[in-house]
């Protein structure tokens, strides 16, 4: 039988795993972004581009939508 606790923090680790893998996807997309713009012609400096992380808040927290990117 698993003890509560045991099964609490499991999950806990799970959580936190799951939350760096999300951060690494995270930091793909905006390069993946980045780099779509750069095929397409367009100068990208660094302080244009919207952190995916900005996003994310941004829509949850039911403020204007953002600009869609490509």
């Amino acid at each position: 039988m698993i003890n509560i606790h045991d099964a609490i923090k499991d999950r806990e680790n799970q959580v936190s795993s799951l939350q760096v893998r999300i951060s690494v996807i995270q930091k793909e997309i905006e390069a993946l972004r980045i780099a779509v713009r750069i095929l397409e012609g367009d100068n990208v400096v660094a302080s244009e581009t919207v952190p995916v992380s900005a996003l994310a808040a941004s829509n949850s927290a039911g403020a204007e939508k953002p600009r869609v990117w490509p």
